[in-house]
């Protein structure tokens, strides 16, 4: 076998060698942050796709030099749900009014934003798009505690903060089901071209 071909058999070894590795390292260490906003996009189309819902992930809105966003927006006959998705384990502590929030992890301590805070001004960006578009609905807001695997508490004093294993019974409270004649393409539709 000539030189050249066996540094082009050693390189071929070396990219499959590093190909498996990355393989094994991404099974052992997933992206759980963005694996657990799956899990609650997941049960939100589950919840929508029946119903004639749309769902929205990632929405960034504009809306007169102001912004906005939600980690999902819910667009149905009944109006629109924000949802914050708060994917880190541990004890989470704060209220309603609280800039941020703290989350004690095995004794270390995060701050997190609270998500009521940032749904406030998206609510104020989605009720003035809409009502430019011809429309006037009613915009409430859902934080979700997303963790799978990992002892997780709220002793948070807050309104609107649920488990991910509690989403089910909370969209199924009869305000989700109220038809309030909304055209639920053409909300999203706005919602989508405003969105950054």
């Amino acid at each position: 076998m000539q030189t050249g071909q066996m540094i082009f058999l050693a390189l071929c070894a070396a990219v499959f060698i590093i190909g498996v590795a990355l393989f094994i390292y991404k099974k052992a260490h997933p992206d759980t942050v963005e694996n657990e906003k799956r899990k609650v996009s997941k049960r939100l189309r589950t919840f929508a796709a029946p119903r004639g819902f749309r769902v929205l992930d990632n929405v960034r809105l504009v809306s007169g030099g102001l912004s906005g966003w939600a980690d999902h927006v819910l667009v149905g006959y009944f109006g629109v749900l924000l949802v914050y998705d708060l994917c880190y384990g541990g004890e989470y502590y704060g209220a309603n009014d609280d800039k941020q929030w703290i989350i004690n992890d095995g004794g270390k301590r995060y701050a997190a934003d609270n998500p009521r805070i940032h749904a406030q001004q998206c609510s104020g960006r989605v009720i003035t798009l809409l009502r430019e578009a011809g429309y006037r609905v009613n915009v409430d807001s859902v934080a979700v505690i997303t963790v799978g695997g990992k002892k997780t508490e709220s002793f948070l004093k807050a309104d609107n903060v649920i488990k991910l294993s509690k989403l089910g019974a909370y969209l199924g409270r009869g305000k989700f089901d109220e038809d309030k004649g909304l055209d639920v393409a053409k909300v999203a539709a706005v919602l989508e071209a405003a969105s950054r």
